[in-house]
């Protein structure tokens, strides 16, 4: 190497013009030629003697030698600039693809709709429609890339729920205004208004015992409902102690103008209004302006959905549902629960459906909940239908509707009125039916008007509320999915509680033959799969008499007559 060394003197010196040669020269050769061409030929020289072995590498090959080393390092540059062109990122896919990926990790983006549900049925449950996993391994996904991060903070935001208080306005406002690029996502903006709050100055109450309250303070002290099965009578008078009716909530005034400056492309707006015992009702306007003027709330064009949960607390008059309804001018879907049976919700839906605007297609009452165990009507509800007949208003409202969901009492005179007020002419955009029954009304002087499978008066009254039901198909020939049913989460047998269901023409249910003659003239091509005749399996107790035991599946086909034999006393367990 030496001797390398010193015959390549000269060499060196003309290495930068070497180097730039050989390089323009690499880039027109193809990569077979350079391998061929890597390595130096040998020079043919006479064989050396004298027991000293040949030089592998002369000085005369060392320009070769590093030019082709140079041809490779040009080539292999080149191979791993086309490599990485063909390299996929994920970046670099369709965003169609993209979405895919992450409706398989956070859930696909649902409608914003209940039209666009391709749901022949029903309409969408809004409390989770759009929630999406909020945990902190989903929002790291946010890192992966500027695409990403735009897609999951879609996902994360798309439900934002805000508490309706003026703190939690102001709060909301401070992190949306210095992140102006997030209000884009809010889909559906939901706001709960507390009902209770701690008193200024106290701490958590104390659970000791220790504590006792002087006389004077014990009108002040507020019944929060805790179970006082669970806890000491001191504990109970703590908790009391330490809480107050919400004074800092806002107005719906305030709560409309929030909406609308921070959320500009929300559709869908939840109020949640809390249930207590004589609630506090959640204020339209800060302060009654005495003038002429009629007050009104912010307008918000783009809201197409209200849900109204708790609804006693946001609205308990007609006049009340006026101003909102004037604040949504493209309300298209209402949803609104009531906590607890009130017959003033009876009466204040009666005097609004008269005010509900032409554009509601999309309607879903529930007047009662689940946990009631009353299955006599009070006399004050049994007085009621004579002023105040929900059904008759909301058979009036029918025509004009695409779905209907109902929860409470409803009788056969809901599709009677249907049927009058159906414009032959103007045909009908009915599509979905959902009755859930908690009781049929019925004559105001009847006194036992209870409800459950052992009551033969609730039985025919439901009988004539699915046989309305039936004829109303004629007139409302979009009806593909009708289903009425009566839930009692305290019968002895819940799989027998009656029920019908239509949909896409076949049916399932009650039946006897008023059922399948109206069925036969209202919709020929709809028909039940089979008719059972008796329910569930017949037997002898140890002294003889014929018993039937209870199914261990729910009917497909229930005969109406089958439950006389309840109060027969034939029904029981083998």
């Amino acid at each position: 190497m030496d001797t390398v060394l010193q015959h390549s003197g000269t060499m060196f010196t003309e290495l930068p013009t070497l180097l730039s040669t050989s390089h323009s020269y690499a880039s027109h050769l193809s990569p077979q030629e350079i391998r061929w061409r890597l390595l130096p030929m040998p020079t043919q020289r006479p064989k050396q003697t004298g027991g000293h072995r040949r030089q592998s590498l002369e000085p005369q090959d060392l320009p070769e030698l590093l030019e082709n080393t140079l041809r490779l390092q040009a080539i292999l540059s080149r191979e791993a600039q086309e490599e990485g062109k063909r390299r996929a990122h994920l970046q670099d896919l369709p965003e169609e693809i993209q979405q895919g990926v992450l409706d398989m990790l956070m859930g696909m983006l649902s409608s914003t709709s209940s039209s666009g549900l391709g749901r022949s049925h029903g309409m969408r449950n809004w409390s989770n429609a759009m929630r999406h996993p909020r945990g902190r391994h989903h929002s790291d996904l946010a890192l992966v890339s500027p695409t990403w991060r735009r897609m999951i903070q879609e996902r994360l935001y798309r439900h934002v729920k805000i508490k309706g208080t003026k703190q939690g306005l102001e709060e909301a406002a401070d992190w949306f205004l210095l992140s102006p690029h997030l209000q884009q996502y809010v889909r559906h903006i939901e706001i709960w208004v507390p009902v209770w709050e701690r008193r200024a100055g106290q701490p958590a109450p104390e659970l000791s015992g220790s504590m006792t309250l002087e006389q004077h303070e014990r009108p002040h002290t507020v019944n929060t409902m805790v179970a006082t099965s669970l806890r000491t009578p001191q504990e109970v008078e703590n908790i009391n102690h330490a809480y107050q009716l919400a004074s800092s909530n806002s107005t719906l005034d305030e709560i409309f103008g929030t909406v609308g400056c921070l959320f500009p492309e929300a559709c869908i707006l939840t109020i949640e209004g809390g249930h207590c015992k004589k609630p506090p009702m959640i204020q339209q306007f800060r302060t009654l302006k005495q003038c002429v003027i009629e007050q009104k709330l912010p307008e918000l064009p783009n809201i197409r959905t209200l849900v109204m949960k708790g609804a006693w607390n946001v609205m308990r008059e007609d006049a009340h549902f006026v101003t909102l309804t004037h604040a949504l001018p493209s309300l298209r879907e209402w949803h609104t629960t009531y906590a607890k049976p009130k017959t003033k919700a009876y009466r204040l839906i009666s005097s609004v459906v008269p005010h509900i605007p032409a554009t509601l297609t999309h309607l879903n009452l529930c007047l009662e909940g689940f946990y009631s165990k009353d299955s006599v009507a009070s006399v004050k509800m049994r007085q009621l239908q004579l002023t105040h007949h929900l059904c008759r208003d909301l058979g009036r409202l029918l025509p004009q509707l695409e779905a209907f969901t109902f929860t409470g009492r409803v009788c056969s005179t809901l599709f009677s009125t249907a049927i009058a007020c159906a414009d032959k002419s103007n045909k009908p955009r009915l599509k979905s039916i959902d009755l859930i029954v908690k009781n049929c009304c019925r004559d105001p002087n009847t006194w036992n008007d209870g409800t459950g499978i052992h009551n033969w008066a609730f039985i025919k009254a439901f009988e004539a509320l699915v046989v309305a039901s039936v004829r109303s198909l004629e007139m409302y020939p979009e009806l593909t999915f009708l289903r009425v049913r009566f839930i009692d989460l305290d019968s002895p047998c819940p799989l027998l509680n009656p029920y019908f269901q239509l949909h896409r023409n076949r049916c399932s249910g009650i039946w006897n033959d008023d059922i399948l003659n109206a069925l036969s003239a209202a919709r020929p091509a709809a028909s039940f799969s089979n008719l059972e005749e008796e329910l569930g399996t017949r037997g002898l107790d140890k002294e003889g008499r014929v018993v039937v035991g209870w199914p261990v599946m729910r009917p497909r086909s229930i005969k109406v007559g089958s439950y006389a034999a309840f109060d027969q006393g034939i029904l029981g367990s083998v």
